[in-house]
């Protein structure tokens, strides 16, 4: 009898334990808050994505409407910058790793492959310099963010590997 009563007062106390320590979720003002400020970047990845849609057969159209989406990570750094708010700045630099690497990398990769007959190849190279040279506009503005800066290089690093001229 000793021992249900104790398991039972057992199980209470974890049960009041976990219930205590619910997950620290945004509060909706916060929430909206976040989007505000993403907001110019969350539409720019939608129009994005449409617009690849709209070129399911022609990766390199496809590779080439990612150069507004950079622009727009751009932006959107240089404004968490100016507001001196370094976690956003992350935040922003870890999504646009993502982005780089699940996104644009596949895609140019298989620019590449659909011009490598030569058809196509100096906008294939196009594509691909200018939205390296957004990277690198990019990497220019996080010179004062070592961490952001060196995981940027990396997936750079990593796209320029994955997508040789």
């Amino acid at each position: 009898m000793t021992r249900h009563i104790l398991t039972t007062v057992l199980a209470g106390l974890v049960a009041v334990g976990v219930g205590a320590q619910s997950p620290a979720a945004l509060q909706p003002t916060e929430r909206g808050k976040l989007y505000q400020k993403n907001r110019k970047v969350i539409e720019r990845l939608v129009e994005q994505t449409v617009a690849a849609a709209g070129t399911p057969n022609n990766h390199v159209k496809r590779a080439e409407s990612y150069y507004q989406v950079l622009f727009e990570f751009n932006s959107a750094i240089n404004q968490a910058k100016s507001d001196k708010d370094a976690a956003r700045v992350t935040e922003l630099t870890t999504h646009l790793n993502a982005l780089l690497d699940r996104g644009l990398a596949p895609t140019l990769v298989s620019a590449r492959k659909m011009v490598a007959a030569g058809t196509g190849e100096a906008e294939y190279n196009r594509a691909r310099d200018h939205l390296l040279a957004q990277v690198d506009a990019l990497l220019f503005n996080l010179a004062d963010n070592p961490a952001a800066r060196a995981s940027l290089e990396q997936t750079r690093a990593n796209l320029v590997a994955k997508i040789p001229k």
